[in-house]
């Protein structure tokens, strides 16, 4: 990947956040309640942090970035599926943008790719952990039931 991978998506940054702004409401209610600037702002760490994977390839890193972004996101009233959403959205805008306003290339195609690999990781991250959290929930009714 490198700095060239970095370059390009750094190229369509722009686009992908006035179209993760304009969409807000439809990846999640919440995020239509919020002014422009401050989900802009939370958007933009989201792609600042796409942006470095890209550069050093540390998946954890961005998993764990991932995992704190969303801890916040809950700590703010949005659902943990809500959460979710918004991370498959950013790549998918990301990808949508790229084969909008980029040539066919290798290029093009590597860096839609490494997007979407390291999204659809932190995602199963996340939903993972929603189904973790869910399946104690169940543990704790059943046994509350039981007694």
């Amino acid at each position: 990947m490198g700095r060239a991978l970095a370059d390009t998506f750094e190229s369509l940054r722009g686009d992908v956040l006035d179209r993760l702004v304009g969409i807000r409401a439809s990846i999640d209610e919440a995020y239509a309640r919020i002014p422009d600037d401050v989900v802009r702002e939370q958007f933009d760490v989201v792609l600042g942090k796409i942006a470095g994977y890209l550069r050093n390839e540390n998946v954890e890193q961005y998993r764990s970035f991932v995992s704190r972004w969303a801890a916040m996101r809950e700590g703010e009233g949005f659902g943990a599926e809500n959460v979710i959403h918004s991370i498959v959205a950013v790549a998918d805008v990301v990808a949508r943008s790229a084969q909008r306003r980029l040539e066919p290339s290798p290029e093009r195609t590597a860096l839609i790719r490494a997007v979407m690999q390291v999204n659809a990781g932190a995602a199963r991250m996340l939903v993972d952990g929603l189904a973790n959290r869910l399946a104690h929930l169940s543990a704790q009714l059943k046994s509350g039931a039981a007694e």
